[in-house]
């Protein structure tokens, strides 16, 4: 087999196991704001952070990101609130159940980020160097092919 196929293979393994160590770590958080811990934790350092900024930070179509906030909404994690200045600006706050599943949203993440205590602090380096270089190239080729989502 092609070293490149299987270096592909490994990606796409350790990526399945990820995902699966992470959500059996992850089984004790509240259901309703599961799997939104990415947009929680941005919510939580950027109180008042407006739907189009968080739309940027995400990298993700302003109308997914409006479909997701109103599941969030919905459960009870979020309530948005027009501007003062501009009724058209949404500005997205945490409620109190919000919060809670924040915290439990990096904890998680804490969690599932003990699988690198298994590398020295010199092979966590070196993997980062690689993964940097790597997330260049598929960058680049995802932005020459337009295919970078924050090209909208």
């Amino acid at each position: 087999m092609n070293p490149n196929t299987e270096l592909m293979e490994k990606f796409f393994r350790i990526g399945r196991l990820m995902h699966q160590s992470h959500h059996k770590k992850s089984k004790h958080c509240s259901d309703s704001c599961r799997g939104q811990g990415r947009v929680l934790s941005i919510l939580k350092k950027n109180p008042q952070i407006t739907q189009k900024e968080l739309s940027a930070l995400l990298d993700i179509r302003s109308q997914s990101l409006g479909e997701l906030l109103a599941r969030l909404e919905r459960d009870g994690c979020i309530f948005r609130v027009p501007s003062d200045t501009d009724r058209r600006v949404l500005h997205i706050t945490l409620t109190e159940q919000g919060m809670k599943a924040a915290g439990q949203a990096e904890e998680n993440k804490e969690r599932s980020a003990e699988l690198f205590d298994c590398l020295s602090e010199e092979e966590k380096e070196y993997l980062e160097k690689i993964l940097d270089r790597l997330v260049v190239v598929f960058e680049k080729e995802a932005s020459e092919s337009g295919d970078m989502r924050s090209e909208k």
